[in-house]
């Protein structure tokens, strides 16, 4: 999460640098866009990892929303760069059961647990987008491609949901990593005044999100998967 701030934090301090010289110079070629979306997760790692366990029951939590925040350079009519960052959570869990001999008793006692992920993604991207041209004003159809810097957090839960005393909840554990995503997008921009106007987006993402930093055996991070969102840009 500090590295989202971080990240909006040099988004904003980008904008205040180089609007305050284009200020000087005349109009700005800068736009603030803030957004909201959902998107799908397949995680297909896990689950193929959550297959390997017998007598087990895998789920995964999909839609996911998340935010972001990017600034809009405009090269000029039809081209234009964007620096953004993004907010991407998600949660997995998997059900399942330990067989713990009962020595007091004689007995083989069937001890429900509980496993649950909860994955963050904060990518910084780097993007390019195209303007079409179009016959009416209000509305540009454009097309984006982009790649992205990833700093990735899985936090880890066994939980005894039984209550035996036989068994504990273990301690959460984190794992994190830096890892790399590229991305394709279509979207439409809908003029509503003259400063402002609204984004609509759908993109298809790769990305493994502890590439860099994870071990061979690992299992992957992925926030692969495709994304709809709809947000507000700024014309300075």
């Amino acid at each position: 999460m500090r590295f989202f701030y971080k990240s909006v934090i040099l988004i904003f301090s980008t904008l205040i640098f180089f609007y305050s010289h284009q200020t000087l110079a005349g109009s700005s070629p800068f736009s603030l866009r803030i957004s909201v979306g959902a998107i799908h997760l397949p995680l297909s790692d896990w689950s193929d990892f959550s297959g390997e366990i017998s007598d087990s029951y895998y789920q995964k939590k999909n839609p996911n929303i998340y935010y972001g925040l990017s600034l809009n350079y405009a090269l000029g009519k039809h081209h234009s760069l964007n620096l953004g960052t993004e907010l991407i959570k998600t949660s997995a869990s998997l059900s399942s059961v330990m067989f713990i001999t009962n020595y007091l008793l004689d007995t083989l006692d069937v001890v429900p647990l509980v496993i649950r992920w909860e994955f963050q993604g904060i990518p910084v991207t780097l993007g390019y987008e195209y303007k079409l041209s179009t016959f009416n004003q209000r509305f540009s159809p454009v097309v984006g491609i982009g790649a992205s810097y990833f700093i990735s957090e899985v936090e880890a839960e066994v939980l005894n949901i039984s209550g035996s005393p036989f068994i504990s909840s273990l301690p959460k554990e984190k794992r994190t990593g830096r890892g790399y995503g590229f991305h394709a997008s279509l979207g439409l921009i809908s003029k509503l005044t003259e400063s402002l106007s609204m984004i609509s987006q759908v993109r298809y993402r790769y990305s493994d999100g502890m590439a860099f930093t994870d071990k061979k055996d690992s299992i992957k991070v992925e926030f692969t998967g495709f994304d709809f969102s709809v947000g507000i840009g700024w014309n300075f």
